[in-house]
């Protein structure tokens, strides 16, 4: 056979056989094409209902749009047979009707255009066989009525799925002669945009997922990834209500997602130039940067960013036991405190409280803000060290150096912190306390050197809480115990070292045994009474013995 000397598109007949499995829809999908069909037909109303007969039941959808006036469309896949100004509006594609594809279905019509009323009945077989389907004369009210067979899930979900393809629907769906609740697919937005033919709505919160429907296309509603701006405060996203625009299709024959092309990003456009024209109504923001950069390129002028950080908030080894912090704080005054790891940051942050001048100034870096001429103006701690003198010999204890001194007392101790200002400065703190450690060199906390300025430079209860916030971090591999459980362990011993190292071994076992008692044993003390006891190496002597008033005063 000679090669062809041109070529065109083309649909083969045999298409048609295979229709069933290009559609296999369910009840709710269904609806949603027979609803939209109405709606292009200019219908007022919507109405569903049940009925039976001897050998089924069967769902009625009757509306009072324009009607079928050429029978032949129902069964001619791609071809819509509606008007031109509709075809320009929505671009049907011919498909609606086929989603019945393979169930038994009555279609009865009256067009308004010629006023002639026509019946067929299709076989669950007809939809793929290409026989001829008879077009039998009837008498029927302007419009159509489609009666299909329910069966199976349909039959036992047909209220819950009437009401779903109800409510955002754009015209009235009477069910069983009661009118659906219906509902705006905007409420609930902070504020509306409508142009181009569409709505667009902006909402506020957290409570959105990119996988969640976000255009609702004339009553059928799609997920869609559409643009967010993320404040520091503030989480915007949008939905879309479409109203008029052509050019924003669906994917076929599913109608599950819409189509990339040009229209939608021209609306994903759209929607981040929306989103940044409203934070501008607000009179202020907390944009980052590049998107307070990318506003302007979109050609929305804004003022700079709140000078608002977050105050600082040390460093713990342990993530879930990092506390809240102090909060947003103004930029005016601020210093910002870089990342040295939880022992040094602790430490200085014991220090710089005992020595008050950076109290209220510190905060974190927030290098999202970074381009902002307030932020770029603040002064930064860039170099964190304690300077140790003991014996005459000076060591230091950085982010890269292990003195690796004893625990106990120290000749001098300082904080020493070099900020950049216009005019690098240095700034030194006398510290009362260091804690050596470092996770990645050593195995547990019992190695931490704990360094002191004077025997009086910390109480127990303090060293305590900083030896848990620079070095307990709970294991969680899936043998370990309970985040709780490693915790209480850990300041029980914890508690032992620091009262061993500041009051010494007496102090620490007297400590360790009144814990190890008010763990175990103190909660089944009853009450009124109390357990004296004399604990030797050989024999423990126990009394139980009521508490007398002036005890218990």
């Amino acid at each position: 056979m000679p090669l062809p000397t041109a070529i065109r598109s083309q649909v083969d007949p045999a298409a048609i056989t295979k229709v069933t499995r290009l559609f296999n829809n369910t009840l709710g999908d269904v609806l949603t094409e027979l609803i939209q069909n109405a709606r292009r037909a200019g219908a007022s109303l919507v109405d569903l209902d049940v009925t039976d007969t001897e050998t089924a039941r069967w769902l009625l959808v009757r509306d009072d749009g324009a009607g079928i006036a050429d029978p032949a469309i129902v069964l001619a896949l791609g071809k819509s047979g509606w008007d031109d100004a509709v075809v320009r509006r929505e671009d049907p594609a011919g498909m609606g009707v086929f989603s019945l594809a393979g169930r038994h279905v009555d279609i009865r019509s009256c067009p308004r255009s010629t006023g002639e009323g026509w019946q067929i009945a299709l076989a669950s077989d007809d939809w793929q066989s290409g026989a001829p389907i008879s077009v039998v004369p009837c008498d029927h009210p302007f419009g159509t009525t489609i009666r299909v067979r329910l069966e199976g899930d349909w039959a036992n979900n047909l209220e819950a799925v009437v009401n779903g393809a109800a409510r955002y629907c754009p015209i009235p769906i009477r069910f069983k002669g009661s009118i659906l609740p219906q509902q705006d697919w905007l409420a609930g937005a902070a504020t509306i945009v409508e142009e181009n033919g569409i709505r667009i709505g902006l909402f506020n919160d957290t409570g959105s997922s990119r996988h969640m429907p976000r255009i609702n296309f004339h009553g059928l509603t799609v997920p869609c990834a559409l643009p967010s701006i993320d404040e520091k405060d503030r989480n915007w996203w949008a939905r879309v209500d479409i109203l008029d625009a052509p050019e924003l299709q669906l994917v076929l024959p599913a109608r599950k997602e819409m189509v990339e092309n040009d229209a939608l990003a021209a609306l994903r456009e759209t929607v981040r130039r929306a989103i940044y024209r409203h934070i501008g109504s607000l009179g202020s923001h907390r944009l980052t940067f590049a998107q307070w950069t990318e506003a302007e390129e979109l050609g929305i002028v804004l003022p700079e960013a709140q000078p608002l950080l977050r105050g600082w908030t040390p460093a713990t080894a342990d993530m879930n036991s990092e506390s809240g912090g102090p909060g947003l704080v103004s930029a005016g005054d601020l210093v910002l405190f870089e990342h040295f790891g939880a022992p040094l940051e602790q430490c200085a942050a014991f220090a710089l409280a005992r020595d008050g001048r950076l109290e209220g100034r510190l905060a974190d870096p927030d290098e999202a803000m970074a381009g902002y001429d307030w932020y770029d103006a603040l002064p930064r701690i860039t170099a964190l060290r304690f300077e140790i003198e003991r014996g005459g010999d000076t060591h230091v204890f950085d982010c890269t150096q292990l003195p690796g001194l004893e625990s106990g007392l120290v000749d001098r101790l300082n904080l020493v912190l070099e900020l950049s200002r216009p005019q690098p400065e240095m700034l030194i703190v006398p510290a009362p306390v260091v804690i050596e450690y470092d996770d990645g060199h050593f195995w547990s906390f019992e190695e931490a050197n704990i360094l002191l300025a004077s025997p009086g430079a910390v109480s127990p209860e303090e060293l305590v809480a900083l030896l848990e916030a620079s070095c307990f971090c709970a294991s969680d591999d899936r043998e370990a115990d309970s985040w709780e459980t490693q915790n209480n362990r850990f300041l029980l011993d914890a508690r032992e070292m620091a009262t061993r190292l500041l009051l010494g071994d007496d102090a620490a076992l007297i400590e360790r045994l009144r814990a190890i008692i008010a763990y175990r044993a103190q909660w089944f003390v009853p009450e009124g009474r109390q357990f004296s006891a004399v604990i030797g190496r050989e024999a423990i002597d126990i009394r139980i013995e009521p508490i007398s008033t002036l005890a218990a005063a």
